[in-house]
């Protein structure tokens, strides 16, 4: 199906007459049992909580749904592909994702979301204020709804409870009495961007990032890229390997290329020959040495290690197969070979 005519349906069911508007605010906590530090995947409870809204809101909210769908149905310039952990990621493409099952969130938007008359009501903001993960925009006309997802914050909710030790307060100046005013009404600010829908049993995917938080994707990229670790420890062909552990606490982008590596298969078939390789690559495209020991084995110090031994591990050089010229992108999705 083509983006104009995928987008045209949720359009309809936003744009109807009738349409009603249901906001829900997420919380995510640890499961009973479940530490912070566990590396599993599958450690996070979501829970939908129901709020009412008012009718400044309600347009607000459908404005800028509208507005998100005008804008691709106007560009006709979009590209849709399925979601990849790491690609291409241009202004103009779409990404359709299928929500797997096993992931703790797919209880929002299979069940939560669905029976939404057993979902309870806020009564204070101060009471998910703590575990605020996103907000969800429910859209029904009979017989269809379209779930709209934007990633939230607790920053983005403001009570009149203490927030420090000393205590905080906010105010505005009223300009009628020249005086500032204690302000003691509870807030949360909403902005007029979108990360992604739920229609069909699959997500339509505005921004990648938000969509990774939102559904719980970051767990499962740190859940990959530790395994592709400790393969590779177990070839005993890597010295300085606790190195890459260290960066990639600190880079969301390795991260990510450790996991496609993960889902590719590379780290499974490195080996002394596969070593030697990536020294020449790197020798012929970066006239960079990588350093090894005398028997083979691969020597990581730095961060600059790091990233070169991650590139070569993901075939970050690639060649064309009509113009034979040669590029460089982590990207790039398994085909079958033709031959």
């Amino acid at each position: 199906m083509k983006v104009e005519e995928k987008v045209r349906n949720i359009q309809s069911i936003i744009e109807y007459q009738n349409v009603s508007i249901k906001l829900y605010f997420i919380t995510r906590e640890i499961k009973d049992g479940v530490k912070a530090r566990d590396k599993i995947i599958d450690k996070y409870r979501f829970k939908c909580w129901n709020v009412d809204i008012s009718k400044d809101l309600y347009s607000f909210f459908l404005r800028i749904a509208k507005n998100k769908l005008n804008s691709i149905v106007k560009s006709e310039d979009y590209d849709l592909e399925p979601y990849a952990v790491i690609s291409d990621d241009l202004s103009d493409k779409l990404y359709t994702y299928a929500l797997n099952n096993a992931l703790s969130f797919s209880d929002v938007v299979n069940k939560q979301l669905v029976y939404d008359d057993i979902i309870e009501s806020i009564t204070s903001l101060t009471q998910i204020k703590k575990k605020l993960w996103a907000y969800t925009l429910k859209f029904v006309i009979p017989e269809k709804h379209v779930l709209i997802f934007r990633k939230l914050s607790q920053g983005k909710i403001v009570t009149d409870q203490p927030q420090t030790t000393g205590g905080k307060i906010s105010s505005f100046f009223d300009s009628r009495t020249s005086k500032l005013e204690a302000v003691i009404k509870e807030s949360i600010n909403f902005d007029d961007k979108l990360d992604c829908l739920y229609f069909n049993e699959e997500f339509l995917i505005f921004r990648k990032i938000g969509f990774e938080q939102i559904v719980g994707l970051e767990d499962d990229f740190i859940e990959s890229a530790n395994q592709v670790i400790d393969i590779i420890k177990d070839t005993n062909l890597v010295e300085g390997i606790e190195n890459i552990e260290k960066e990639l606490k600190e880079s969301r982008s390795l991260l990510k290329t450790l996991s496609y590596i993960g889902k590719k298969g590379n780290h499974q078939n490195l080996n002394n020959t596969k070593i030697a390789s990536m020294k020449k690559v790197l020798k012929q495209f970066e006239g960079k040495e990588l350093e090894t020991t005398t028997n083979g084995k691969l020597i990581i110090k730095s961060k600059r290690d790091v990233r070169d031994f991650i590139k070569l591990l993901n075939d970050y050089y690639k060649q064309g197969v009509i113009f034979k010229k040669y590029y460089g992108t982590n990207s790039g999705q398994l085909l079958k070979n033709p031959n």
